[in-house]
């Protein structure tokens, strides 16, 4: 058989109630060139007979295992990165559903632009009764993310893509990134900012290709590896990279004196980053400290900050919603450069 364009990496867990509608929306796909790697990972149900006889009736189709036991996403994503033959890797999710033009409009991006990385598209959750306000918040952020320069703008605020809608280059994935890693949060966000640290770019397709299916069974809900703490570890572990390699010798200032900033501050302070304090425009704040443990740091008038661009680097971290595209205008009209000057997390 020839090798397929598209190498699609299933890894499947006790996903017997919906994988079957995960392959029906592969094999409806207008781009037939493509190959399912379904790697199951231990599950205890009927997933791995009916994973089988999916394979029986297609011969694109092909099942591996971690093994008898549960290793987890890490192990069966790079099992089934290892047996990739395609030059484009796809990933999905047991439980959801893509458009049958995903595959097909994903590839024509990466075939338009050769410097891109990975391509993503706009996503739809389900069932929507399952939505809360955040949850909402969340993916028309997402989803308003298009070029490459907005995706990686916003990189430290969340992953600015959903895992299972990537669609990358092999090669790279394998050879410049490695694959993915278990370091104790998220590996799909991991993954994403290493290869924004090597300056790989994303472009996102615009439109809703994608299905995602949320219940109360998904690791983003159950595993302490998607917790708030692990992604704070993840945002201050790859920011302070990017700080440490780039203020040359600026100080860093902590835009945002509320829970959200002083958290990060923290977190990054523990990771090496040299802090010179925090700013605010809450009048209750100002002069007071931000402390943690034996160190301790001011609070000032944000105003202040204006004539100390060639001293600092800021990094603007707010919880309150609005807060943050208030500050990027306010420095944009400081003529604060965004990336240079200053960055925004959460």
């Amino acid at each position: 058989m020839s090798a397929p364009l598209v190498s699609i990496l299933l890894p499947v867990r006790d996903a017997a109630a919906w994988v079957r509608n995960a392959v029906e929306s592969l094999l409806a796909q207008t781009q037939r060139s493509w190959e399912l790697i379904a790697v199951d990972d231990g599950s205890r149900d009927a997933s791995a007979d009916l994973l089988s006889a999916a394979a029986t009736s297609d011969d694109r189709i092909r099942v591996s295992a971690t093994s008898a036991q549960h290793r987890g996403i890490v192990a069966a994503l790079n099992l089934g990165l290892s047996e990739a033959r395609a030059p484009l890797v796809a990933r999905m999710d047991a439980d959801d559903c893509m458009h049958r033009r995903r595959l097909e409009l994903q590839k024509r991006a990466l075939d338009d632009d050769p410097d891109l990385f990975a391509s993503t598209c706009r996503v739809q959750a389900f069932p929507s009764w399952s939505l809360g306000e955040g949850m909402r918040r969340y993916l028309d952020w997402q989803n308003s993310l298009l070029e490459p320069e907005d995706l990686a703008r916003e990189r430290f605020i969340e992953s600015p893509l959903l895992h299972p809608t990537a669609m990358m280059r092999t090669s790279e994935l394998r050879e410049r990134l490695g694959g993915w890693r278990d370091a104790g949060w998220p590996e799909d966000w991991d993954l994403f900012l290493r290869a924004f640290e090597l300056g790989m770019r994303f472009r996102r397709v615009p439109r809703c290709l994608y299905r995602w299916r949320l219940h109360a069974r998904q690791a983003t809900r159950c595993d302490v590896r998607y917790d708030e703490s692990a992604f704070r570890r993840a945002r201050a572990h790859y920011l302070a990279r990017h700080v440490l390699a780039h203020a040359g010798g600026r100080e860093t200032w902590i835009l945002g004196a509320g829970p959200v900033g002083k958290k990060l501050g923290k977190a990054l302070a523990r990771e090496g980053v040299e802090l010179g304090g925090f700013a605010d425009i809450d009048e209750r704040k100002i002069g007071g400290q931000v402390r943690d443990g034996s160190k301790h740091w001011p609070v000032i008038d944000a105003g202040v900050l204006e004539a100390m661009r060639s001293r600092v680097v800021a990094i603007a971290s707010v919880g309150q919603r609005g807060a943050r595209d208030q500050i990027r205008s306010r420095l944009r009209a400081w003529g604060w450069s965004e990336g240079e000057d200053f960055l925004t997390a959460a």
